[in-house]
């Protein structure tokens, strides 16, 4: 995998670890309504698997280029 993919991994990770500390600080705050704290969970979830998608998508595109080339060789 290319290393500006894996960073751009690494940041939507982050991203999704500062929205559950952020729903930790809701959750903390008894003012919260329960309401707000669900939405931000649905957009954590959401997050993480917008990037297990991404991964998913870059490791079959990578295996995909692999065999392109293997089958090239093979022609050759």
């Amino acid at each position: 995998m290319k290393q500006e993919v894996r960073e751009q991994l690494v940041n939507r990770l982050k991203r999704s670890e500062g929205q559950v500390k952020a729903v930790q600080r809701m959750i903390d705050d008894p003012k919260t309504e329960v309401k707000q704290i669900l939405i931000q969970l649905s957009a954590v979830i959401s997050s993480l698997e917008n990037t297990k998608i991404a991964l998913i998508e870059e490791h079959t595109k990578d295996k995909i280029m692999a065999s392109l080339e293997n089958l090239s060789d093979l022609l050759k």
